[in-house]
């Protein structure tokens, strides 16, 4: 039995064999973005916003805790060019090595937290102000929110 267990592993272990060496980054040429979601939660009034985009709509909400009359959400329909110029700066690579930053909620800060979901996988990064990627994904949204 026990030569039968060793046998099969052995067999199975030779045919997952790639090409691809343990050190070799896994292409992203060709994944695509399915969605940019950017949440942020804290500061002195106990706010929460989230943006959901994605190719075809955009979902925004904000509440308020110690207001609940300034809530606010509204849907829109995301434009073809503004999508293709938010995702064209985005290098999945560059972003899931980016390091994230301390929460600095308990000083009456905000946290922010970029969500990318991609054919691949889905990569979140909190507070990762060092990283040009998402920077630049940060200032895209809010700028052109306005």
């Amino acid at each position: 039995m026990y030569k039968l267990v060793v046998l099969s592993l052995f067999l199975i272990s030779c045919t997952n064999n790639t090409k691809r060496t343990v050190n070799q980054p896994v292409v992203t040429k060709d994944v695509g973005i399915k969605s940019i979601e950017i949440v942020s939660s804290g500061g002195q009034l106990g706010s929460h916003s989230r943006m959901l985009i994605d190719k075809d709509s955009t979902h925004y909400r904000l509440t308020v805790a110690a207001n609940p009359a300034d809530n606010s959400e509204y849907h829109k329909k995301t434009v073809p060019q503004d999508w293709e110029d938010l995702t064209a700066k985005i290098n999945l690579a560059e972003f899931r090595s980016s390091e994230e930053g301390k929460s600095v909620q308990p000083v009456d800060g905000v946290d922010t937290q970029i969500i990318i979901v991609s054919d691949a996988d889905t990569i979140s990064k909190m507070n990762a102000y060092n990283n040009k990627i998402w920077k630049s994904i940060v200032e895209h949204v809010y700028d052109n929110r306005k």
